[in-house]
């Protein structure tokens, strides 16, 4: 497999699954933020830090308003981890290899493409924020259903697993590093920004199956974190992203040798995961582990590109 194309099918499943996740924060977000926003627009600027770049977004527009966030979280083609660019970057790198995949793909991306950059900022706030970021979602969920329904079990698919798995593990220890500091600085327990962080992963109803009526930091930590039975867990996500880079068969001993090698990395991660228990969430060395993951999912970014596709490099979120 060549190195343009193995690039491509990881930044697709990559890029695809940033946009899904992202548009699932902001719908959560927007609605929750009556029982949260204080006169300063708090909850704004939470995810501005959650998913944006807050020096970047002070110096486009200044001030925290429900206008300037979605434009800037949505819209804004400057922005690289808006839901516009990111899904222009899964749509330009799908058609770049569009001859190797499945047509169905294709048209379920550049359909949503076409449709977000024809839209503005009071199209979001005119009708229903919540249909315009569901229909996002949904669409992005027709895109990966389509991929596990006509993709063959080959190199292609699981590169493509692969940066979707990825994306996901280091999305979600963004969201829970971001969920731990705001807790501190409250001080007190909230109730709303909890359940904002279950709903959006869609693990309340898991979560409620698991746990009930209680909802407490460290329940919420260890569901996210260590269940492995739920698909957005980062446990999971681990578990998911060694299966998929131990399904990748090359040629070149050498570079199998380096696939072979992240494979080990993320199992060793899943190993340590697997090791941790409640204690070790309430240990109060929490925001370390969270960080190093992090560090570990950047670190198996970065051999990815070094071993596939040195030749540039895409947007990290």
């Amino acid at each position: 497999m060549m190195g343009r194309t193995a690039e491509a099918l990881f930044w697709i499943g990559r890029y695809a699954e940033r946009t899904e996740n992202h548009a699932r924060l902001i719908d959560v977000y927007y609605h929750i933020r009556e029982e949260r926003e204080s006169t300063n627009g708090q909850s704004w600027s939470r995810l501005i830090d959650t998913i944006g770049d807050r020096a970047a977004f002070i110096e486009q527009y200044g001030s925290f308003t429900e206008q300037h966030v979605l434009q800037y979280i949505t819209l804004d083609k400057n922005n690289a981890n808006s839901l516009l660019a990111c899904t222009n970057h899964a749509r330009a790198n799908l058609r770049n290899i569009r001859e190797k995949m499945p047509a169905e793909l294709w048209d379920i991306m550049n359909g949503l493409y076409l449709w977000l950059k024809e839209k503005e900022v009071r199209d979001i706030t005119a009708d229903s924020p919540h249909l315009f970021y569901r229909f996002i979602r949904d669409t992005l969920s027709m895109f990966q259903g389509a991929t596990t329904s006509v993709m063959p079990r080959q190199n292609e698919w699981y590169f493509v697993e692969a940066g979707r798995y990825l994306e996901r593990a280091e999305n979600l220890l963004r969201l829970l590093q971001s969920l731990c500091q705001d807790y501190a600085r409250e001080e007190l327990s909230s109730y709303p920004l909890m359940l904002s962080v279950l709903k959006s992963v869609s693990g309340y109803e898991s979560y409620r199956r698991e746990y009930a009526d209680t909802v407490t930091l460290s329940s919420i930590i260890k569901f996210l974190m260590l269940n492995d039975t739920f698909p957005r867990s980062i446990s999971f996500s681990f578990q998911a992203l060694e299966r998929s880079l131990k399904g990748i068969q090359l040629d070149d001993p050498d570079l199998g040798n380096a696939v072979h090698k992240l494979a080990k990395l993320a199992g060793k991660v899943q190993a340590n995961l697997a090791c941790m228990d409640e204690d070790d969430i309430l240990s109060g060395k929490l925001e370390m582990t969270l960080q190093a993951l992090r560090d570990s999912c950047n670190l198996m970014g970065i051999r990815m590109s070094k071993v596939f596709f040195p030749s540039r490099e895409e947007v990290i979120a």
